[in-house]
């Protein structure tokens, strides 16, 4: 599948996306330029633009590459990837800029979705403990009761405080998840107290970071700590439809 895309420019790469998402379907790549679209306008929900998470897909935005591809593309931004996959479900939007987990979380529902655009080799989250509600703790097992902040319940973030807890020995129910949103909310939200740790993505991150206000204890923006978490290489951002 690789070898194919091997000859295609990056205008190629993302006039095929672009019409992926518009529902097309062709023979090779390069026959994309002769398809004429199922439909040109097209809603992509997506939980966070700002994060860079989503940048690939914000960027063809921003750039004005759908238009240049005769697509009309509407991004709707939602606090987090549970809500944009709920937006999806609802026929509100018609694609998910998100995590690829949720193609298969809604197989148990009985839902299918499928990715067509792998946008990230990492997940990019970042598990951190509040310094000022939980100063000198850097160990997630101390979060036991506690309050862990993640952009929505059910989102990325919200797996991924799972798997450290649980690699601490709390279950999912010993602690609470409090959905904080993924912009200037949860910065206020870690600044202010409301939360003892927070699962995020940058630009946030760094802001935190930056004001000393949080002890990283997973990166996962680093390849190598998301293998090690996720036991293996982690799939994460995508655009996935049903």
């Amino acid at each position: 599948m690789f070898q194919s895309f091997a000859f295609m420019s990056r205008r190629d790469f993302i006039a095929a996306a672009a019409m992926a998402a518009a529902g097309i379907v062709c023979s090779s790549p390069r026959g994309v330029f002769a398809a004429e679209p199922e439909k040109r306008s097209v809603t992509i929900a997506v939980g966070g633009k700002n994060l860079y998470y989503y940048l690939p897909m914000a960027l063809a935005d921003w750039m004005g590459f759908y238009k240049d591809e005769g697509l009309d593309v509407k991004v709707v931004d939602f606090q987090g990837g549970s809500k944009s996959l709920q937006a999806v479900v609802g026929g509100s939007a018609d694609v998910v800029s998100g995590a690829f987990e949720h193609t298969l979380s809604m197989q148990t529902k009985r839902q299918s979705m499928q990715a067509f655009v792998l946008q990230d080799r990492a997940p990019q989250c970042v598990f951190a403990i509040n310094r000022s509600t939980m100063k000198g703790v850097k160990d997630p097992a101390a979060l036991k009761g506690r309050r862990i902040g993640v952009t929505a319940p059910g989102s990325h973030s919200h797996v991924m405080a799972n798997f450290v807890m649980a690699r601490a020995g709390v279950k999912s129910n010993e602690y609470s998840a409090i959905g904080i949103g993924s912009g200037a909310g949860a910065v206020a939200a870690v600044r202010s107290g409301q939360v003892d740790a927070f699962v995020g993505l940058d630009p946030v991150v760094t802001q935190l970071e930056e004001a000393d206000a949080i002890d990283i204890v997973v990166d996962t923006r680093r390849v190598e700590e998301g293998d090690a978490l996720y036991n293996g290489p982690m799939v994460a951002g995508c655009l996935y439809a049903p």
